[in-house]
């Protein structure tokens, strides 16, 4: 096989390999957690989803905390996160009015979930985490 064709055969196969859809052994879920998002007057706390690179090789993907709804709070993406590096996002400000909010962290990778970690705490007031969920 030619230099040529061996080149169009990796460009190929990159490209099949980037358009596959992910695959339930790509997500991981945390537990719902609830939250007081409409206490009046006193310092909210907030939502914090982590995700830690525990594989020796750079990693991609997403990191959402979703409303029990199915609604988004917050995304993020992660591209080329180094072994051992941490990620998160944090939601502080909630919009809707009522007094209990429940959310959950969904965490996508691009490979298999096992070269991942993630977690989702609520914090008090101060950013002290009062409880910590793991994402399976």
């Amino acid at each position: 096989m030619n230099k040529k064709k061996l080149v169009l055969l990796g460009i190929f196969t990159a490209f099949l390999f980037l358009a596959a859809p992910v695959s339930a052994k790509n997500v991981l879920f945390t537990p719902m957690v609830e939250i007081a998002t409409a206490n009046p007057g006193a310092p909210l706390s907030a939502l914090r989803c982590n995700v830690v690179n525990v594989f020796h090789a750079p990693r991609n993907g997403t990191i959402s905390i979703i409303n029990a709804d199915g609604t988004p709070l917050a995304t993020t993406s992660f591209n080329a996160l180094q072994p051992q590096q941490v990620i998160s996002v944090v939601v502080d400000k909630f919009t809707n009015p009522t007094p209990i909010t429940l959310a959950y962290c969904k965490i996508t990778v691009h490979r298999t979930k096992g070269s991942i970690r993630g977690s989702l705490s609520r914090t008090d007031e101060r950013g002290n985490s009062v409880i910590v969920v793991e994402a399976k």
